[in-house]
């Protein structure tokens, strides 16, 4: 693993190193930059987030907000590079007579992708659908607002947090649920800014449900996010059922990454066989898997999140050939699954290929 990390910082450093000198080359077209303060700037820009991973138990929070913040942009800034740089090699090559700068243009459409990226990753919008139950419902519909992946912390907070608080209660769902990583990995800026204090303001007939997923563990605190959640009015659900009205069954499993801090997972089937198959079932389980052993144990509803539909292009690619459905609502078998791409990000807070989302599940008879 340490020699994994090495490589990879070394790869890190060597690719960033042969872009700043494309970027410098496309620079002198148009004007001489000092080449000091260039590579100044360049290896700042570069080392950001390093430096404030490193740093920011040190320096004040928001100066650590504004590194980690240029270092995600910039990581996602040279995932396109990656890209476009040996396509603009090729088209220097065939177009080899022409003055045009393709590097430019890249650096450029790169930058107009960034843009639209941090706008898709900061509009969220409400994402319906309509799913047709045999198991009875008492007013003939059930209305569910899913949300999942909202990762709290230094980027998402309390700001973000409300408006998605806003837009879930506009939508006047029976229940709420969260589907894990409420927390990004870190809990002291969710604590200093008291971002779990809000969620008691999440308005809905029969109350807020979460399950974990792999970044609360992460955390190394979940007990404690357990309790500040109980304190604020949320039904945290750890490998158990909860009976809700006499009507349908919410389920809520712990992510696996439970099992690297020492915990252990109840099998689905040691939850489910005291249940009443004849009512709706609904499970939380934020990775979209383990779908088989979910139509095996009778649950009619799985609602996960975790994949962020890749969040930048082409990682949906990737997302869609781990995953059986990495986004969207599919039947198997007799189980429905929604897998929503999530309302908050992952590191770069910007969204290429997907959008950041809450889901309106309509269920009827």
């Amino acid at each position: 693993m340490f020699l994994l990390g090495i490589f990879i910082i070394a790869a890190y450093i060597l690719i960033s190193f042969f872009v700043g000198i494309r970027i410098l080359k496309s620079l002198c077209k148009f004007r001489s930059p000092n080449i000091k303060v260039y590579w100044t700037v360049f290896s700042f820009i570069a080392l950001s987030f390093v430096l404030g991973e490193l740093t920011g138990r040190f320096i004040p929070s928001g100066f650590s907000k504004i590194l980690s913040l240029i270092g995600y942009y910039y990581m996602a800034a040279l995932l396109y590079m990656i890209i476009l740089f040996p396509v603009a090699s090729l088209l220097h090559r065939i177009f080899k007579n022409t003055n045009f700068d393709f590097y430019g243009i890249s650096l450029l459409f790169i930058a107009i992708l960034l843009i639209i990226g941090t706008y898709f990753g900061f509009s969220p919008y409400v994402k319906y659908y309509d799913i047709t139950t045999e198991k009875p419902l008492k007013n003939g519909q059930l209305k569910i607002a899913l949300v999942s992946d909202v990762h709290l912390g230094e980027i998402i907070g309390n700001s973000r947090l409300k408006t998605m608080i806003d837009k879930i209660n506009a939508v006047d769902a029976d229940a709420v649920i969260i589907a894990g990583d409420l927390i990004d990995s870190n809990l002291e800026p969710v604590l200093q800014d008291d971002m779990l204090s809000q969620l008691k303001y999440l308005k809905s007939k029969y109350g807020t449900f979460f399950a974990f997923g792999n970044h609360d563990f992460y955390t190394g605190r979940s007990d404690e996010i357990a309790e500040i959640l109980r304190e604020n009015g949320v039904h945290v659900l750890r490998d158990e059922a909860a009976l809700i009205n006499d009507e349908f069954y919410i389920i809520g499993e712990d992510d696996k990454a439970i099992l690297k801090y020492g915990g252990n997972n109840k099998p689905l089937n040691c939850i489910t066989d005291t249940l009443n198959k004849d009512k709706l079932s609904i499970l939380i389980n934020h990775v979209p898997n383990d779908i088989d052993e979910s139509s095996t144990n009778g649950i009619d509803l799985q609602v996960s999140g975790h994949t962020h539909r890749g969040q930048l292009f082409p990682c949906n690619l990737v997302t869609r050939s781990i995953f059986d459905i990495d986004y969207g609502l599919k039947k198997f078998d007799n189980t429905n699954v929604v897998v929503s791409s999530g309302y908050g990000t992952w590191g770069p807070p910007l969204r290429i290929g997907s959008r950041s989302e809450i889901v309106m599940i309509r269920l009827t008879n």
